[in-house]
């Protein structure tokens, strides 16, 4: 008989439970609240219900569990104490915490399991916090829970600035979307010259305050040598400038100018402020990546650039942790699904059950190895024209993605570097 990979993997999973929960155990199912959780104790070996209290979701509530855990312990002549606990908000992470820091050890069920075994415990959907605290620790001592963990220091440091500097760019897009409106509204001459707002010579005359109709009245020459100073010399343009004059001469004033070159600016400063604190991020970022012990992997992949690879790992937390590199297509989402019977072979789309970001990060990713990297789009060629069932172009480029994520998995696990040929021929590696 032959044993798979997955079947390998799968056993060494439950080896991992089976080490945290056993017969020995006492389990605390803890169903979390904002203020306060029901706790309910029941002994793994049989599941017998051994009593339940109350606990302010607090370090010392987790301390209050702890002591009278230990008298039940001593009671029923168990020796270990787990925490079983749905990832519900940030409490969560405030119990695990505290149990680390007491000594404890932690179960992570998903609520979408709990959903289920409720379904399952008596064919209905009653909810209760003593019957939810009461199912997660059955599905414990089951061993039906997962292998989360909290991430280190490194990772969580990573992990904020990369959720902020997401934040910024929405407000970046914000501002610039309000001053485009403001373009359509007052002066739509000036929006025929320029289509890209961002760091252009449009931005930096209406950053000094001056309106359309001022412009025009200002002679070429002045203009351009006062664009010279704000913009970055690089980036200056005689050409655009001198189109940006001529517009301003055409555009006529509407009666909304006033107001809308006043909330231009306003705008402006809103985007340079998003763009100012993007930059500071991008400092701190590469700093946080360096402490994870994975800044060897820049540069490592044509086409993929520092922060959108900083990005990518800040958002799937340490790969490392993971058994395989499917795991990383779970978190993400973007594994295809597939309901196969018999002779019926069924593929559908992907589930979407992972993290939203990790997944549309990857998608950008696949983007630009597409655009630069020669490995990657001959995986997407092949896709693409293949006799049988060849996919859609979207179809291809989230494929794509998933070989990426994928790759940087295995170059997380294993510590070698990017391997072009290996990538060329779709090999898949060695877990």
């Amino acid at each position: 008989m032959k044993v798979t990979r997955g079947m390998q993997r799968r056993t060494a999973k439950l080896a991992r439970r089976a080490a945290l929960v056993g017969s020995d155990t006492l389990i605390a199912g803890i169903d979390l609240a904002k203020r306060e959780s029901v706790v309910v104790f029941i002994r793994a070996k049989d599941k017998a219900r051994l009593g339940k209290l109350r606990i302010p979701t607090t370090r010392e509530g987790v301390a209050e569990l702890e002591r009278r855990g230990c008298l039940m312990m001593e009671r029923e002549g168990l020796t270990r104490l787990v925490l079983g606990m749905e990832p519900t908000d940030h409490y969560w992470k405030v119990v695990c915490r505290a149990g680390e820091r007491l000594g404890i050890g932690y179960a992570i069920v998903q609520s979408f399991v709990v959903a289920r075994a409720r379904e399952l415990d008596d064919l209905t959907r009653d909810k209760t916090d003593h019957r939810d605290a009461a199912l997660i620790a059955d599905l414990v001592a089951d061993l039906r829970f997962t292998d989360v963990r909290l991430e280190s220091g490194a990772w969580l440091a990573l992990r904020s600035y990369a959720d902020a500097r997401a934040r910024y760019r929405v407000e970046r897009a914000s501002a610039l979307q309000e001053q485009r409106s403001l373009l359509e509204l007052a002066w739509p001459e000036l929006l025929r010259v320029v289509l890209d707002l961002r760091g252009c010579h449009l931005q930096a005359a209406l950053r000094l305050g001056l309106t359309p109709s001022e412009i025009a009245r200002i002679p070429l020459h002045r203009f351009t040598s006062r664009l010279r100073i704000k913009q970055r010399a690089h980036r200056f343009s005689p050409e655009m400038s001198r189109r940006i004059w001529e517009a301003a001469r055409a555009a006529r004033e509407e009666p909304e100018a006033v107001s809308a070159a006043l909330r231009w600016q306003l705008a402006g400063e809103r985007a340079q402020a998003a763009e100012l604190a993007i930059s500071r991020l991008d400092v701190r970022m590469r700093e946080a990546f360096a402490a994870t012990g994975l800044d060897w992997m820049r540069g490592q992949i044509r086409g993929l650039g520092e922060i959108l690879l900083t990005n990518l790992l800040a958002f799937s937390g340490d790969p490392r942790r993971l058994d395989d590199a499917a795991c990383m297509l779970k978190l993400a989402g973007s594994n295809p699904t597939e309901r196969s019977s018999g002779e019926q072979v069924a593929a559908g789309g992907i589930h979407r059950r992972g993290r939203p970001s990790l997944r549309l990060l990857a998608f950008q990713a696949a983007t630009c190895l597409l655009r630069h990297n020669p490995e990657f789009q001959i995986r997407y060629r092949a896709l693409v024209d293949r006799a049988r069932h060849p996919l859609s172009p979207k179809q291809a480029q989230l494929a794509v993605a998933n070989k990426l994520l994928r790759v940087l998995w295995s170059m997380a696990v294993s510590g070698r570097p990017y391997d072009s040929q290996l990538a060329a021929g779709g090999l898949r590696q060695a877990a």
